[in-house]
């Protein structure tokens, strides 16, 4: 079952974005989180992915044809793969396969 992860931050030149992250399904919860346990990925997806908008201008989070840069997208994969180290109890490549970001500035 997919899982979307909202994120919202402010860029470098501090504009407002909202980013969407959509992973086609979610791993294992460790028994230790309970019930809550993709709630809690989604606020520790916050927490260490807003930050990363802080390094970025807006216009460098896109590439050619308006596509998300590679760079920015291969370092919101490696904070959200923490995120999932922290909640799954195997957190395997094959979660973040097919991810998908997408990027929006909040006016």
């Amino acid at each position: 079952m997919a899982v979307v992860f909202t994120i919202e931050g402010r860029t470098k030149d501090g504009r407002k974005v909202k980013l969407t992250i959509t992973l086609k399904k979610f791993c294992r919860c460790k028994s230790s989180l309970g019930d809550n346990c993709q709630e809690k990925a989604k606020e520790w997806a916050q927490e260490k992915i807003a930050p990363l908008l802080g390094r970025w201008e807006f216009n460098n989070l896109f590439w050619v044809n308006n596509q998300v840069n590679p760079n920015f997208f291969t370092e919101v994969m490696a904070e959200l793969t923490e995120v999932l180290e922290a909640a799954c109890v195997t957190a395997r490549s094959d979660h973040l396969q097919g991810a998908q970001l997408k990027i929006e500035e909040i006016l």
